[in-house]
């Protein structure tokens, strides 16, 4: 079942755009600037594969490039999801 989530995600991920990445923050009451959400949408476009394989320590690149708020934020969404789909 893990594999099928995996591949529904690399499928999806070309076709995500800021504004998906918007809706969910806003669905999830999540306070960003706009300049941190570009930086997440390009770390979302960028670390992907790290993300699926739960390389938890590519969240490092962004630590100093947004708020501490959202950055855990961040982190306990990814463990949440990871924990509930793979």
């Amino acid at each position: 079942m893990i594999f099928i989530y995996k591949e529904l995600v690399k499928k999806y991920i070309n076709r995500l755009s800021i504004n998906d990445l918007e809706k969910f923050a806003r669905a999830n009451n999540i306070s960003y600037s706009q300049n941190e959400l570009n930086i997440i949408y390009n770390f979302i476009l960028n670390n992907y594969n790290d993300l699926l394989n739960e390389n938890i320590r590519v969240f490092e690149k962004i630590k100093d490039k947004i708020s501490p708020t959202l950055y855990k934020r961040l982190l306990n969404l990814y463990i949440e999801y990871k924990q509930k789909y793979f």
